[in-house]
């Protein structure tokens, strides 16, 4: 009889645990914070990207995300409700937002496939292929409304074969009352790579072209020269953690489906005490030559294919988070819904590394 309440007990639990969201997966990753309300999504399938961040005049949060000429929500709290503002009217074609604060002024980063690269002398048939065709613009806003905006126009990073202009993030370092402006990017190629921007960061800083490093490319078997993409970079204590999406984001081209759930997104993270390079992964193995990287987040459960992250520092929180998109998975049927949502969790540092939580 003991017996029988136990495992009645157990079976009830894990009920209750299914409903509430908050089994971890098989590598002891947790269920998204669950939000009231509607989840901030896609619903086609078209990456979410999300960039999410809190103005710091009233505390309201903004999450822009990609979508036809992109798309706005706005909360009080990361648990919702979230409001759905409409259309960022940034760009028909522009997607992967990314959003900072330097000063009292946001800025705000998109990938942009209008660019001719002819028009500045590349010849290369790749600049008219979608996979090598991007380009960065950049905006900034004081208050970040819709239609507050001020477009600076696309950064003049040299196209090469070597990456993808697209996926950017800002890492602002105040150095002494100077401050540095570092822009990574990159996607498939030969993956991350970093620009030194001008002050304020609205356009690549002199002679940058000459100053770009490479910050990482994670190999894989199924994409042997590097699904890589995504990146955030974040301080913490003393170490530069870069976080990055490994894998593919979506379905295949052309009407394809997806590849398995080993090559699908997943998020990685690798650090350095300099924010330039020498990143590595928890077992030493450098992220750019050596296919380094420390999985922290990936398929599981009813969740397929979680990337495009970024990082937040919030008092709500009671310190980082990481926010990401997934897809939904039904785990009867094994099928990935046909929508990417918004999600996040707290971030653990205590070891050294970060652990979603």
């Amino acid at each position: 009889m003991h017996i029988s309440q136990s495992i009645l007990k157990l079976a009830m639990g894990l009920i209750l645990s299914l409903m509430t969201g908050s089994v971890s997966g098989q590598n002891g990753w947790p269920a998204p914070e669950p939000l009231k309300g509607t989840i901030p999504n896609n619903p086609i399938a078209q990456t979410l990207d999300p960039a999410l961040i809190r103005r710091a005049s009233d505390k309201k949060l903004f999450l822009y995300t990609t979508g036809k000429n992109g798309s706005v929500w706005t909360a009080d709290s990361l648990y919702g409700p979230w409001t759905h503002e409409g259309s960022a009217r940034l760009r028909e074609y522009g997607g992967a937002p990314s959003l900072h604060q330097v000063g009292d002024t946001y800025y705000l980063y998109i990938n942009n496939h209008e660019f001719d690269y002819s028009q500045v002398g590349v010849t290369d048939p790749d600049i008219h292929q979608w996979f090598h065709n991007s380009s960065i613009l950049a905006a900034s806003s004081k208050t970040l409304e819709i239609g507050s905006w001020t477009q600076h126009g696309w950064l003049d990073i040299h196209w090469a074969k070597k990456y993808n202009i697209l996926d950017a993030a800002l890492l602002t370092i105040d150095d002494g009352g100077k401050r540095q402006n570092l822009l990574s990017f990159g996607s498939y190629q030969q993956g991350i790579f970093q620009i030194p921007l001008a002050d304020p960061p609205i356009k690549i800083a002199a002679g940058a072209n000459g100053d770009i490093t490479q910050l990482a490319n994670n190999k894989t078997s199924a994409f042997p020269t590097g699904p890589t993409e995504a990146s955030y970079i974040f301080k913490w204590k003393d170490w530069y953690y870069m976080f990055f999406s490994s894998g593919r984001c979506c379905k295949q081209p052309n009407g394809g489906g997806w590849v398995d759930r080993g090559d699908v997104y997943k998020v990685m993270v690798c650090r350095s005490k300099q924010p330039r390079g020498g990143y590595v992964d928890d077992k030493g193995v450098d992220c750019a030559k050596n296919s380094g990287g420390k999985e922290i987040l990936g398929t599981h459960n009813n969740i397929w294919a979680p990337g495009g992250q970024g990082v937040l520092v919030d008092d709500e929180a009671g310190g980082p988070i990481i926010y990401y998109h997934y897809v939904p998975y039904d785990v009867q049927t094994k099928t990935p819904a046909n929508e990417f949502r918004f999600g996040w969790n707290k971030l653990d540092f205590s070891s050294g590394w970060p652990k979603v939580v």
